[in-house]
């Protein structure tokens, strides 16, 4: 890979410095526990409907599930606001809180070394954004 991929182009194959080789590199599987097993808000569940309905090719079907899904959303939002209740994330402070970047919370600290034991069990949520 080169520095710039739209100014490559234009070097000289003598002044083109190879930054990082990709090639080799294979994408990681993805472990996670069955849907049934999921909260209501994981994302595989939660969008379980809009997938499988682009699977078999049912678009207007994934349209509606997917405004049905952020519309949920919206009205969760809209209660906060008029409860002036903020969100808290669950497992990681916002970016926007010093240094930046998120960090973990205890919650999600504790969450992550379960993980690493093979434990993926989540507690329910206190309150969910879309149900």
């Amino acid at each position: 890979m080169l520095f710039s991929a739209r100014y490559a182009n234009n070097l000289q194959e003598k002044d083109r410095i190879l930054l990082i080789d990709v090639n080799p590199l294979k994408p990681v599987t993805k472990i996670v526990p069955p849907t049934d097993q999921q909260l209501p808000n994981e994302s595989q569940r939660l969008w379980q409907g809009v997938t499988t309905s682009i699977l078999s090719k049912d678009y207007n079907q994934a349209t509606n599930v997917k405004q049905e899904i952020e519309e949920r959303q919206r009205t969760k939002a809209a209660e906060r606001k008029a409860n002036n209740t903020q969100w808290h994330p669950r497992f990681f402070t916002a970016a926007t809180e010093p240094p930046g970047r998120p960090q973990l919370t205890p919650e999600g600290r504790a969450a992550l070394d379960r993980l690493h034991n093979n434990d993926w069990r989540l507690d329910p949520a206190k309150e969910y954004g879309a149900f």
